[in-house]
């Protein structure tokens, strides 16, 4: 009768098997993620010639203030590839008193921020692919 253990073909192939299975685990496992850059393309940021020094500063720090709400929303609602609505939702604001615009109002820096989102969003330069651990697909069944 042959032995049953680590040293007999059974164990071999068990062996191979188990690491067959953790590397397709590890696998499955880590995926692709895109994430919006953390620091905003130029295309985003208005800068217009006739503005004053001012001007310039105010909106830099709004515009980077949008971008930081538009990383935030490509963490949890949006992701790479999704169309953006045409109006920008609620949670795409501001507090308009930490980040007064320099050359309009609130609700119209609002607006230009998301067309200028709009207008990078599709850009892949725009964001950085990483690699993230993620086994939720051993709960939502056999996705694809």
């Amino acid at each position: 009768m042959a032995k049953v253990g680590y040293g007999s073909l059974y164990g071999f192939f068990c062996a191979v098997v188990t690491i067959i299975l953790a590397v397709l685990f590890v696998y499955k496992s880590v995926q692709p993620v895109m994430r919006l850059r953390l620091a905003p393309p130029a295309e985003f940021l208005d800068a217009r010639p006739n503005w004053t020094t001012a001007q310039r500063q105010t909106e830099d720090r709004l515009g980077r203030a949008y971008w930081d709400m538009a990383v935030k929303l490509s963490r949890s609602v949006l992701v790479f590839g999704d169309r953006l609505p045409p109006e920008p939702p609620a949670v795409f604001s501001v507090d308009t008193k930490a980040y007064p615009s320099a050359v309009e109002s609130a609700p119209g820096a609002r607006v230009r921020y998301w067309q200028n989102l709009q207008k990078v969003w599709q850009n892949p330069r725009s964001w950085d692919e990483t690699y993230e651990w993620h086994t939720d697909w051993l709960t939502r069944g056999n996705a694809y």
